[in-house]
């Protein structure tokens, strides 16, 4: 079990939609720099961040 104040749970919080964020706007730079390997690209960078793809 690991305990945590609130306010660092929060913080927890903010920081993956931070990553998340963050493969959003990857996904858009790739679609327009990177068209044809953008899927492959985004689903790289998910794996990775072990999060879902962006939609």
């Amino acid at each position: 079990m690991i305990e945590l104040p609130v306010d660092q749970v929060r913080r927890l919080a903010d920081a993956r939609q931070d990553v998340q964020d963050f493969l959003g706007l990857a996904g858009t730079w790739t679609e327009q720099h990177l068209p044809a390997h953008a899927a492959a690209v985004a689903t790289a960078l998910a794996r990775a961040l072990d999060l879902a793809p962006a939609p």
